[in-house]
């Protein structure tokens, strides 16, 4: 690093104590989730949130002509979060050498910086640096040890957009001054992008639907209806939160809050009418002690919105957010993800797409059964007694009971002939939270046809004065499409609703072994819960034909070809039901097992049925079920996976349309999903993985699809970001661990270190940029698609990331060996760690193949250069600049790919 010498400066009077702001405790912005006393959160966190402890505090000398122990006299309070650093050996006051092994600090006014570093670099004018920038991406700053006198140069994309990021979050707290640490300005990308997710994006997307809550939550970026007041919708059963939300609009009357009771039967025709008043559907609430008031508050349950405009719970992204939660530690706040989709199945029928009342006819992939056993894993290490965990894990079996037969076993989503599952919701309609022109070109024949503009026929459909049955069945398969979380595909176009997908059947397969299992290991062979009645019976008179339909037939041949399997009695299941949690909790107390009466027990039939038990003055019955029943529901359905989905001849799993009786030919990479559900034989996924690695695999990760499945592009035929040439978190993240499952580790790390570079990379080149999706195909953020990326469009620094991406890093870390993790913070390039053939790694990924020497990685100025600094090379083993990076002072050497590096003279 170049070492600038600047004329003596003119005295002038120092900062005024009173105003070093970064000396003081910082204060957090409105937008930032801290933590409190009463936030049912992980509690280890503080540092994240500027509350450290008092001892982590800088205290030290400038030169030795400077004898006081501090920069402007010892009663200023001490910076925060700084380490006290020492002397290694006696030098001249005129000099400010770096002390070796020890990282410099930056004396940083963060306005002025902020300004001067934007007008010099961020030539673009989009508030971000990057490498589209024409910059000189050189800039000076001061030192701490010279207040400010002694200067230095820091370069590089990198280096800049860092500085940039530390100053936007210092503005953030309200701080004037900071002493910026070099190590932060050249911290290791992984090291940093993992720091950033774990202790600032979690924390900004985190959300509650409480008084403190609610203002966040209800602004809907969506809500294009006149009506914009915000709005929550209480399910019919929740007096809770009927009273607490009533009191909160009584009490905050400039929230403007309307407070909405729904109906117990909610229906396709009234969730339309909501489209005209949106609002928000409510979630869990607890009942808590404040601990220094004595008094019971109420708090809402938090959960993980996945970002930007999706600013609600999301079904399927939840999934992979608990999972990078988990990752991160922060149980409990998976913990209550898992709390939240019991609330809405057991009030809302369903795990929604998200909870906004125009998603209440649609649900999303289905994974709760995994989310809560992969939960329930860590919540002992929390503090929770086992009879308690027993009692919330009977709650979330029992609401993924009520789910898999009310919902994915039932019409319209269970196919009465094939006997597959498909993606159909209830709603009909225009969904409304689309862009408004989104639907214009399907619109434009019809209103020409009526010879009408198309804003009187758009209006005139929308409130149901027109009919037109060709588009309410183009509606009904983008609405699946949105229920798949795939909207939208070619994959799907005008068919979704007919599709037998293989990666919905894999995940209603995983269920059903799932629930096997844990009513054989954990519930002694018996799982007990309780059905309400319904309305003039309705659910015990359906429970009791489908109990004779499958005692008479069996459930295979129940299931399809006609067989006429119907299990919605299951919308009554009581998720919530602490009578029945109590007894298990005894059980786990040494009481006795939950167990029907003998009587009840002699009198049933074959194994696999359920025993139930109706009595007299109860607005319910009991149900005791078995874990054959869930064993013989899984061997079915692999039996028509296998023959509907699994093409030999290809050696892939395809999606089958039902309407037509016939495979799909479009090539998916969810086919592998049938090896994270396990449903895949081990000849099958033998014969599946070198063709998937054919058709996927790409420089930035796995595709979604083929190049030749998704057909040609043009104006007519525009880009689907659910297509080639782009790859999604949720495909990564079943894939890793379903080709280790089957002995494929190598691909899994091979294809889980390109996601990661092409995330790392990005985040590098573009201001530390964390998207929804990606370009895999030409590794870039930047997509022409018709929702654009969210995530890619921000000033000054990321705050929260993408729900799925961040838990897309955090996961593909624990795939990376020592020396894959070296590589990938030094950028090295995938196609350059790996052989062309993509099968092995040039070097062991543990060891070196040799002793990398200084000359491998750094080149000595020349005689006569004018810049004593030392340049980094490109000569080397192919994970030189790795090794470099591990073996050297970051002052020496820095990583490749536009990181840029700090000088040293």
């Amino acid at each position: 690093m170049s070492d600038h010498t600047s004329p003596p400066p003119q005295p002038q009077a120092p900062p005024d104590p009173q105003k070093l702001k970064f000396l003081e405790k910082p204060q957090a912005p409105a937008n930032i989730h801290v933590e409190e006393e009463l936030n049912y959160l992980d509690k280890d966190h503080r540092f994240a949130h500027g509350h450290g402890s008092g001892k982590h505090t800088l205290q030290r000398n400038r030169t030795l002509s400077i004898s006081q122990t501090n920069l402007w006299g010892s009663n200023i309070p001490q910076a925060t979060e700084e380490q006290r650093e020492a002397f290694r050996r006696r030098r001249r006051g005129s000099h400010d050498e770096k002390v070796v092994g020890k990282p410099r600090k930056f004396l940083i006014d963060v306005e002025e910086t902020q300004r001067l570093i934007l007008l010099q670099e961020d030539t673009d004018g989009d508030f971000q640096i990057t490498v589209h920038d024409a910059g000189p991406k050189s800039f000076v700053l001061g030192t701490a040890n010279s207040g400010g006198y002694r200067k230095y140069e820091i370069r590089g994309t990198y280096m800049l957009s860092n500085l940039l990021q530390e100053l936007a979050l210092a503005a953030d707290y309200g701080r004037k001054f900071i002493v910026l640490d070099e190590e932060r300005l050249h911290e290791n990308p992984l090291d940093r992008l993992s720091r950033l997710i774990k202790y600032h994006f979690w924390d900004g997307l985190t959300r509650r639907i409480d008084a403190e809550g609610l203002e966040i939550i209800c602004n809907d970026p969506k809500n294009r209806a006149k009506d914009q007041r915000p709005r929550v919708y209480v399910p019919y059963r929740d007096d809770l939160a009927w009273d607490y939300y009533n009191e909160v609009a009584r009490t905050r009357p400039h929230l403007n809050l309307d407070v909405v009771r729904l109906p117990e039967i909610i229906t396709p025709q009234y969730v339309n009418t909501l489209n005209f008043h949106p609002g928000i559907l409510s979630l869990g609430l607890r009942k808590m002690k404040d601990e220094k008031t004595g008094k019971q508050v109420i708090r809402g349950t938090p959960f993980v919105v996945p970002g930007g405009r999706f600013n609600e719970m999301y079904g399927w992204d939840s999934y992979f957010e608990a999972l990078g939660l988990l990752v991160d530690n922060r149980v409990e706040l998976a913990r209550g993800m898992v709390e939240n989709f019991v609330y809405e199945i057991e009030h809302y029928g369903k795990i929604l797409n998200a909870n906004r009342s125009y998603y209440l006819t649609r649900s999303q992939p289905p994974f709760l059964t995994d989310m809560i056993k992969q939960v329930a894993k860590r919540l002992p290490e929390k503090g929770l007694s086992p009879p308690a965990l027993k009692k919330w894990k009977c709650q979330g079996y029992r609401a993924a009971m009520k789910e898999i037969f009310s919902v994915w076993m039932a019409p319209p989503r269970l196919d009465s002939v094939v006997g597959l599952f498909k993606y159909h919701t209830e709603g009909i309609g225009m969904p409304p939270e689309t862009e408004a022109s989104h639907f214009n070109h399907i619109l434009e024949p019809y209103a020409h046809k009526a010879g009408i503009s198309l804003e009187e026929y758009s209006d005139g459909y929308a409130n149901d004065r027109i009919k037109e049955p060709e588009l309410d069945q183009y509606f009904v398969h983008d609405r699946a499409v949105r229920e798949s979380g795939h909207d939208t595909t070619y994959r799907f176009e005008k068919r979704c609703a007919n599709l037998a997908t293989i990666d919905l059947n894999s995940l209603v397969y995983k269920y059903d072994v799932d629930l096997a299992d844990v009513i054989k290991e954990e519930y002694n062979g018996c799982f007990k819960f309780r059905v309400r009645r319904g309305p003039g019976d309705m659910f015990l008179r359906r429970f009791k034909e489908w109990y004779n339909l499958i005692a008479t037939k069996g459930v295979a041949k129940a299931i399809g070809d006609n067989g006429g399997w119907d299990s919605a009695w299951a919308r009554g299941v009581m998720c919530y039901d602490d009578e029945i949690d109590n007894e298990y909790a005894r059980w786990v107390d040494g009481g006795e097992p939950v167990w029907p009466s003998d009587k009840l027990y002699r009198s049933r039939g074959q194994d696999f049925l359920p025993i139930y038990e109706a009595l007299e003055g109860k607005d319910y019955f009991t149900v005791y079920i078995f874990p054959s029943l869930f064993t013989k529901m899984a061997e079915r359905q692999r039996e028509l996976i296998d023959k509907y989905l699994w093409n030999e001849e290809e050696k892939l799993f395809y999606d089958f349309d039902c309407a037509l009786m016939q495979m799909s030919t479009y090539k998916t990479v969810t086919c592998l999903w049938a090896m994270w559900a396990g449903h895949a034989s081990q000849q099958q996924a033998d014969k599946m993985v070198p063709r998937v690695m054919e058709l996927f695999e790409v420089v930035g990760g796995l595709v979604c699809g083929t190049e030749e499945s998704r057909g040609a592009i043009s104006l007519d035929r525009p880009n689907r970001q659910w297509d080639y040439p782009y790859g999604w978190a949720p495909h990564q993240i079943l894939a890793w661990p379903g080709l280790e499952k089957y002995g494929y580790l190598e691909d899994a790390r091979r294809v889980a270190y390109r996601w990661l570079y092409t995330i790392v990379k990005s985040f590098v080149d573009f201001n530390g940029v964390v998207p929804e999706k990606f370009d895999v195909v030409d590794m870039t953020h930047k997509v022409n698609v018709e929702y654009g990326n969210v995530g890619a469009d921000f000033r000054f620094v990321v705050r929260e990331g993408f729900g799925w991406m961040n838990a897309s890093f955090q996961l593909g870390l624990k795939y990376m060996t020592k020396n894959m993790r070296r590589a990938l913070g030094a950028l090295t390039h995938p196609d350059q760690l790996f052989t062309a053939d993509g099968q092995r790694l040039k070097v062991p990924l543990d060891f070196p193949a040799r002793v990398p020497s200084f000359k491998d990685f750094v080149q000595l100025p020349q005689p006569g250069h004018p810049s004593p600094s030392i340049h980094l090379t490109s000569a080397g083993p192919p994970v030189g600049a790795a090794l470099a990076a591990s073996l050297f002072s970051p002052s020496v050497v820095a990583a490749v790919g536009g990181r840029g590096f700090v000088g040293e003279a």
